[in-house]
């Protein structure tokens, strides 16, 4: 979670037992069995960004994403039914 507030409720939510919510707006509120949840603060640095970049065009640093959906269908990617394949699923929670 990035937003927090209704975002970030919405957010935790959809967390599924034994899954992680990480929050970098605010402590996550409020807490359920079996989600665990991390906050933690990040001071956005644009030499470390373009490290970062670097190191992933460089294949130093390897990420693989499974699937980029709407926030509209957060549910179903998380519950099994929505696009699976492997990888970690971005929920898109605002268009550009």
């Amino acid at each position: 979670d990035v937003l927090g507030g209704e975002v970030g409720a919405q957010a935790a939510a959809l967390v599924r037992a034994g899954g992680t919510l990480i929050s970098i707006a605010a402590p996550p509120e409020g807490s359920r069995v079996g989600v665990r949840s991390v906050f933690f603060v990040v001071e956005p640095s644009r030499a470390e960004l373009v490290e970062l970049v670097g190191r992933v065009r460089r294949g130093e640093l390897r990420t693989f994403v499974g699937a980029v959906v709407p926030l509209s269908e957060a549910p179903a990617a998380y519950s099994g039914s929505g696009p699976r394949g492997g990888g970690k699923t971005i929920v898109r929670v605002a268009e550009d």
